[in-house]
């Protein structure tokens, strides 16, 4: 099956900005599920360097050093998929332990109150059915306010105020999922 992209990221400042850099993960890898036919990224005019991830993604880090108030990025191309039922084996990079998905960071750490919350919703005979209660448990503590909290804010902190946007419902939720040891990490993208 042949899936046309045509993915537009439009960033809007109020105020000009001077420099900033971006990490882009706009370009899909070849494996045995998907080969990519075509791809292209259109880019603003500055420094941007091509690099490979530690997962085998590639990476694109645009530097812009001239003032700006916005920023569009494209990328488009197309990607054939393979038929479902195709026996296509794990790919390299799939056989990453999940142990590093269990690793803290300072915006996904897991306080007192985010434990107890985890283990109030979790049952580990019904792992994914509890997960997502879990999830939706939260949306219901947490509901989505923009503004209420800002980019730097961790997962304890908006889990305090009780109010928060996809970000910080995504801290949360990996916070719950690593204090009950089960890996986890934040992915983007599409999912066919």
């Amino acid at each position: 099956m042949k899936l046309v992209i045509d993915h537009l990221t439009r960033y809007g400042y109020d105020e000009e900005v001077k420099f900033s850099t971006q990490y882009l993960r706009l370009t899909p890898r070849s494996s045995g599920r998907q080969k990519i036919t075509a791809w292209t990224l259109t880019l603003p005019d500055g420094s941007a360097v091509a690099t490979t991830d530690a997962w085998g993604n590639v990476l694109h880090v645009l530097t812009l050093d001239n003032p700006h108030k916005e920023i569009t990025i494209r990328a488009s191309g197309i990607v054939d998929i393979a038929e479902e039922g195709d026996d296509i084996g794990a790919e390299p990079q799939e056989l990453l332990s999940p142990l590093v998905f269990l690793r803290c960071t300072p915006l996904t750490r897991a306080d007192g109150p985010i434990r107890e919350f985890a283990q109030r919703w979790y049952q580990p005979e019904a792992q994914e059915e509890s997960l997502n209660r879990l999830m939706a448990e939260l949306l219901l503590r947490m509901p989505y306010s923009p503004g209420a909290t800002q980019v730097q804010d961790s997962a304890a902190d908006a889990f305090a105020r009780a109010k928060g946007v996809c970000q910080d419902h995504t801290h949360v939720f990996l916070a719950c999922c690593r204090a009950l040891e089960i890996p986890a990490r934040y992915v983007s993208g599409y999912v066919y």
